[in-house]
């Protein structure tokens, strides 16, 4: 009897595991990866990581595999994977690229079953979220945000006799207070800088937008550097180099100045908070808006921005699951924090902790008054921007013909990158 009953109880052990068994190989196959890339910086890893981790608790049948590569490397490897197939399933490019993306058939649409995709105009800033949109439909979610703004060093604007709670208002202002900061030693050599803006690309445009210049033909849907303004916003950032002198390029890194103390302001985007802190975490610096060109003048900034889209070959559902967590108020309220990532949910710029925070509460305003460009060529980012910069500063060449030149170059790589969004 016993032996009878011994032998039952293992006949129902068996058949136990066998149905657990079956059971766990019936889940494994159920479970969706999604394979995600992303442009390497180790804060962003980190936090990618982390984000990973929080969401499979939450979604069990859906497993996250990260691979973060290095911005020179991403889209040498990125663009020749998703020709194969073969690429990820979800990964970040460039808002103004989204178009073309789509239209070479490499993504799709964000899955609308899951509910933060059809609610992406009502939570996010049109600035941020416009260009992701084709033909009625969405193609990612915002990420990576930044505009301009204006850190100073608060020490050497006591130095100089300045009040760190008066930062400067206008541009006229900002060259007062520059040249008050600036110093250099009996050789003439400049031991310390008043402001920089490293002839970089976004500070460049955001001065040319905030003093009125168009860039952009309406008519021929096209690039045109060619105004007024744009050409005085130009001349004025070459004038804090080459008349006033309240930059010095020979000083090297305005990261390492600013770090350094030898450098009393710097155009930047919000981005550099997290740096800052984290590579000079004795500096003591602050936030201010950019100033405009006259009392009472624009103080609006280019925003600059990249998108999560998901992949042709994705699972739409788990994809889009994946790239809204990733950009969910929650996950918002982190990059901000830890990146200097500008939050684009609209319920986030009025947060009472932000208003309160000397470094966020200018970045938040400069958010809401922030403008996207309106093209998408890639080199219009920096590199023919800066080009222009360099041609009236170390060629001598007029802010005029400088942008002409940037014009004629910049209606080529629009017309190439609309080639490619050709449907």
């Amino acid at each position: 009897m016993k032996r009878t009953a011994r032998r039952m109880f293992c006949i129902v052990a068996a058949a136990l595991l066998l149905i657990s068994l079956a059971s766990g190989i019936s889940i494994a196959k159920r479970k969706t990866v999604i394979i995600h890339w992303q442009h390497h910086t180790p804060a962003r890893q980190e936090m990618v990581e982390a984000f990973a981790i929080e969401f499979m608790k939450q979604n069990p049948d859906i497993e996250i595999k990260i691979e973060s590569i290095p911005e020179a490397d991403y889209f040498q490897k990125l663009l020749p994977a998703l020709a194969a197939g073969s690429g990820p399933d979800t990964f970040q490019i460039p808002a103004g690229q989204v178009l073309a993306y789509a239209r070479t058939g490499v993504l799709q649409p964000l899955d609308t079953s899951i509910p933060e995709a059809k609610s992406i105009e009502a939570d996010f800033m049109a600035s941020a979220a416009s260009r992701l949109k084709i033909d009625g439909k969405y193609y990612g979610f915002p990420v990576d945000t930044a505009t301009v703004v204006l850190f100073y060093n608060p020490k050497l604007f006591k130095e100089a006799g300045l009040d760190p709670n008066k930062p400067p208002q206008t541009w006229d202002e900002l060259v007062k207070y520059a040249k008050a900061m600036t110093k250099r030693d009996a050789a003439g050599v400049t031991t310390q800088m008043g402001v920089a803006t490293g002839g970089y690309g976004p500070v460049i445009i955001s001065l040319m937008l905030q003093n009125g210049a168009t860039l952009w033909d309406a008519k021929s849907d096209l690039p045109d550097f060619n105004s007024k303004q744009a050409a005085e916003a130009l001349q004025w950032s070459t004038a804090l180099v080459a008349d006033y002198k309240v930059e010095d390029r020979a000083m090297g890194s305005r990261w390492n100045a600013f770090r350094q103390e030898k450098l009393a302001m710097v155009f930047a985007g919000p981005a550099m908070i997290g740096s800052f802190k984290a590579t000079a975490p004795n500096l003591d610096f602050r936030i201010a808006e950019v100033p405009a060109p006259k009392a009472g003048g624009s103080k609006s900034t280019l925003l600059t921005s990249w998108a999560y889209v998901t992949a042709k070959k994705a699972q739409s559902d788990a994809a889009t699951k994946w790239v809204a967590y990733l950009t969910s108020e929650s996950a918002q309220k982190q990059w901000i924090l830890k990146t200097g990532d500008l939050p684009t949910r609209k319920a986030l710029l009025d947060l009472a902790d932000y208003k309160k925070d000397p470094l966020l509460a200018p970045c938040m305003e400069s958010m809401k008054k922030a403008t996207s460009a309106p093209w998408s060529a890639r080199s219009l980012d920096d590199a023919l921007i800066r080009k222009a910069y360099e041609l009236v500063l170390l060629k001598g060449n007029s802010p005029e013909s400088a942008l002409s030149y940037l014009t004629t170059e910049a209606v080529k790589a629009e017309k190439e990158q609309k080639e490619l969004a050709m449907p």
